[in-house]
């Protein structure tokens, strides 16, 4: 059995960042705009998740694309929600290959937390986070005072040793 590496934990830039709260209206006003379901992500054409409904009426929106920044500045502007800038709040990784689930497992049963999502907000090796995933591949926004953390923890993991 290969031991997990840090090759499988990359940290990518998170330029823009937001969350989008809507707390007092009818969700289906949102369809369209907004994936609904519970877990539910929606994604851009490459793939790459841009809006993770990952807490009841709480939405993560990762480096938003400039139409689906200005549809979610509308809601705000009608009051049917708060937009809010979130930048520094969160650090991204991506956990991918075939060590990605097991580095998540040492810490967190990653099927009973997603449970037929596709994303949850939960804790990770003590740090909390917003887990996505796509397939085999993993995105994890750690809340950024607990960035060093989470390496930290990867970097303990048997057979794993800290680059730099």
């Amino acid at each position: 059995m290969n031991a997990p590496g840090l090759r499988s934990v990359r940290q990518l830039a998170l330029e823009r960042c937001f969350e989008f709260v809507a707390p007092c209206i009818s969700l289906g006003k949102l369809h369209g705009s907004l994936p609904i379901a519970p877990g539910a992500v929606l994604r851009d054409g490459a793939g790459h998740a841009q809006v993770l409904h990952f807490a009841p009426r709480r939405w993560l929106v990762a480096a938003p694309a400039e139409p689906l920044y200005r549809d979610l500045a509308a809601l705000d502007g009608a009051g049917d929600g708060a937009l809010v800038d979130v930048a520094g709040k969160w650090q991204w990784f991506r956990l991918e290959g075939p060590q990605a689930t097991r580095i998540l497992g040492s810490s967190v049963n990653v099927e009973g937390l997603l449970f037929k999502r596709a994303c949850a907000a939960g804790v990770l090796f003590d740090c909390p986070m917003v887990l996505g995933r796509d397939g085999e591949t993993f995105d994890c926004w750690v809340m950024s005072s607990y960035a060093e953390t989470f390496l930290q923890a990867i970097g303990r993991l048997p057979g794993v040793s800290r680059a730099g």
